[in-house]
């Protein structure tokens, strides 16, 4: 099952770049966030290269819109910001668009939001007996910042082998971890290195952010393909960063990431 998440930052012809990404990657799921283009040419420009793709229900999410070649894929619960599907009545996948770190007041929201969702999913978790759960998206914070980091919020670890405990406790209360492998691709070690560029003038500026992410469920760790784990730059026809190494605002401000999840033994 691969998977591919992009914030495709309102760009109301991008649909011809998603068709190679698919195509080449040969993706199952497309989760997107700010898809502004037409959903229908995307499914036929796919037909044309006998891809069948369809487009989940993402009703009460405006900021979410998926779509994948997989056909037992059901709609949990929705929101503006987040939506969850479950796929097979055993994966719970949930794609998320936080508020932006831009605009002050925004981090409230965002925990706001983060509480939202975590509920919904451990919720999700109890009702189909599953915690084979899959989180993604533009969650608008770095791996090491308090919402995706915090034992309250996302709890997303670096280390697979703490987050396999399975749950931390603070103050008399366990929380649940997620395994945040994105932390891998953080810095100049490989390119690029994030997935969102801002040049701005706070005193405190990583300049390259990883914002867009995936979190697993420490239990499926196993199925994780490590390897697989990238952020895309480009596809064969197009290049998806400026001469400057960053992302090409005329087509997205955001890089795609895209991964892996093994299939299950026969």
């Amino acid at each position: 099952m691969k998977i591919v998440f992009w914030n495709t930052h309102e760009n109301p012809k991008i649909n011809h770049i998603l068709a190679d990404i698919i195509y080449e990657n040969h993706i199952d799921i497309i989760t997107l966030a700010e898809y502004k283009d037409d959903s229908r040419e995307l499914i036929k420009l796919l037909s044309n290269r006998s891809i069948c793709m369809e487009q989940y229900m993402t009703s009460g999410c405006d900021r979410i819109t998926m779509f994948g070649t997989l056909k037992k894929v059901l709609p949990g619960r929705q929101d503006k910001y987040y939506s969850i599907q479950l796929i097979d009545r055993n994966y719970i996948l949930c794609g998320v668009h936080l508020p932006s770190q831009t605009y002050s007041g925004h981090q409230e929201r965002r925990n706001i939001i983060i509480d939202m969702f975590l509920q919904d999913i451990i919720s999700t978790e109890q009702e189909i007996n599953s915690d084979h759960t899959i989180l993604l998206g533009d969650l608008n914070e770095n791996p090491y910042e308090p919402g995706c980091l915090s034992a309250h919020k996302l709890h997303g670890l670096p280390s697979h082998a703490e987050a396999a405990k399975g749950t931390r406790t603070v103050m008399g209360r366990p929380f649940k971890m997620f395994y945040n492998p994105m932390w891998n691709l953080l810095g100049d070690f490989q390119y690029p290195p994030g997935t969102y560029y801002y040049n701005g003038s706070h005193l405190v500026n990583s300049f390259w952010n990883i914002y867009d992410q995936v979190m697993i469920r420490p239990c499926i760790k196993d199925k994780f393909n490590e390897q697989s784990l990238k952020i895309l730059h480009k596809t064969e026809k197009v290049t998806l960063i400026d001469q400057h190494k960053h992302p090409r605002k005329d087509i997205s401000d955001h890089l795609p990431i895209i991964f892996e999840i093994k299939e299950e033994s026969a």
